[in-house]
């Protein structure tokens, strides 16, 4: 009888950890640009906007291990696409599906102070995904000094076709007055795709 207890708890408590990995990797925010603009009580109630998946139908993941150094443009906030973040993914036949998108690398800003920044954008063909500003308030992806390691998350409605996910990055120099370089190396792109 212990034995068939343990057993039944132990299944119960995969069950639970599993649901709650699988609706809990699905809910992240989305809205504005390309997916909409979010509903009038978002704004006002300041919850965020929902970016919520049912089921999850598919994964795809590129891992780079060779690191890839970029330097200002002359732009501030210029975004440079990162080399080999880049996935091509299905939209469904028909409808729409939720598509919670994840960047993950070990990051270095060089050249600066503590007021400068390597930002991080999402853009699926093209045009940049929630989390973002237009401008002037970049996502921050890592800041001097040092080493980290570091992950964002992104979510995005999209339809039929055939869609183009790639991950940007950009340099922050707060007063103009660095030569500032970013670093990303081990750098994992993955796209999850929920109903």
């Amino acid at each position: 009888m212990t034995t068939h207890r343990t057993r039944t708890l132990g299944a119960l408590g995969a069950l639970t950890v599993g649901s709650a990995l699988a609706l809990g990797g699905a809910a992240l925010a989305t809205g504005g640009g390309p997916q909409g603009t979010p509903a009038p009580s978002h704004a006002k109630t300041g919850i965020g906007i929902a970016c919520d998946g049912g089921h999850s139908k598919q994964l795809k993941t590129r891992i780079m291990n060779t690191p890839w150094t970029f330097g200002e443009t002359g732009v501030n906030q210029a975004d440079q696409d990162v080399p080999g973040a880049v996935l091509n993914i299905p939209g469904p036949k028909r409808g729409t599906d939720i598509y919670l998108v994840t960047f993950s690398a070990e990051t270095q800003v060089l050249g600066g102070d503590d007021n400068d920044w390597m930002g991080l954008e999402m853009h699926v063909d093209g045009t940049p995904i929630e989390p973002y500003t237009a401008s002037g308030d970049v996502l921050a992806f890592t800041a001097q000094p040092g080493w980290n390691s570091n992950s964002m998350q992104f979510c995005v409605k999209l339809g039929k076709g055939l869609h183009t996910v790639q991950a940007s990055a950009n340099l922050s120099d707060f007063v103009d007055d660095a030569n500032l370089t970013g670093w990303l190396d081990d750098y994992t792109l993955s796209v999850q795709r929920f109903e």
